[in-house]
């Protein structure tokens, strides 16, 4: 047998992993310092009040009547959502603005060209489009876009942690562990995306941001189940695979001392498999698979 230590993994494969693992954690840091700032802007636009006639600020809404030039669906590619533009022309003006609107409902379904809505500037933008009596948010509405920060943020945290567990053991203990297996390599990034996971339902469903934090820090304890019960799965699949309990030893026949094994490719699928070692024959006869195996043929010295 080799030493384990000269089957040391190199050291750009665990710094990849660190290198992965510091990116996403990284990542989340960045998109849970751009929260506040969302709901900054959420509080601020909820607050806003209608600006004076005839005047324009940001820390009001202005109210224009438009018409509507035309519809446009833009179907999302794989996981992407479908997009859906309104065409509008303010009243006055020629210019077409292209609008891209939070969804189909209830505006986006119900008007057609030629139809009349009103359109909510706020900070230079449109942020709402009326048709009577239902209003309709764009995509450029600040209203829940912590969201996403938070949702993305959750996802990306434990699943680094994760990764950078994995680097972290793949380098400091893999060279002296005495046994390795799957499940020291796959429990933490098992653990780190199912908490993502959570993490980002929680982000997308919760009331607020604290909420978000609550269902993830819920979401705790079952995933530490599910991540034991992975490693336990694995370990018990390695422990039936090492297992030599049904190894039979075969004396050998003849008067030969020492039979040494070569390799024949037999016409036909063995259903057992013979290892001549030393006078000493091992037989397994379950183990062997279907189709063209060495025939088990031996030379004497």
């Amino acid at each position: 047998m080799t030493d384990r230590t000269q089957e040391a993994p190199r050291a750009w494969k665990p710094l990849l992993l660190a290198g992965f693992g510091l990116l996403l954690v990284l990542l989340s840091a960045g998109l849970f310092a751009a929260v506040p700032g969302a709901l900054v802007d959420e509080r601020a636009y909820a607050a806003a009040t209608a600006c004076p006639t005839g005047t324009r600020s940001d820390s009001c809404t202005t109210t224009v009547p438009a018409i509507v030039a035309g519809t446009e669906h833009e179907p999302g590619f794989r996981e992407a959502p479908d997009k859906h533009w309104l065409l509008l022309t303010e009243r006055g003006s020629d210019t077409v603005r292209r609008v891209l609107m939070s969804g189909p409902e209830p505006v986006f379904d119900a008007v057609r060209a030629g139809d009349k809505v009103t359109l909510t500037y706020w900070r230079g933008e449109i942020r709402i489009v009326r048709s009577g009596a239902a209003a309709q948010e764009t995509w450029g509405s600040p209203t829940d876009d912590w969201r996403n920060f938070v949702a993305f943020g959750l996802l990306a945290l434990p699943f680094g942690l994760g990764v950078l567990w994995t680097g972290w053991w793949y380098r400091y203990r893999y060279p002296s562990a005495a046994h390795v297996g799957a499940w020291q390599l796959a429990v933490g990034l098992v653990a780190g995306a199912a908490l993502g996971c959570v993490g980002f339902v929680g982000g997308l469903a919760g009331g607020g941001v604290r909420d978000a934090f609550l269902i993830t820090a819920v979401g705790i304890p079952p995933v530490a189940c599910l991540a034991a019960v992975c490693a336990w799965w694995l370990l018990r699949r390695a422990t039936r695979a090492a297992d030599t309990s049904d190894i039979v030893p075969v004396p050998p026949r003849g008067n030969g001392a020492c039979a040494r094994p070569y390799a024949e490719t037999s016409p036909t699928a063995w259903t057992a498999s013979t290892t001549w070692w030393w006078g000493t024959g091992v037989r397994r006869p379950h183990r062997t698979p279907t189709g063209t195996l060495p025939a088990g043929h031996f030379r004497r010295r």
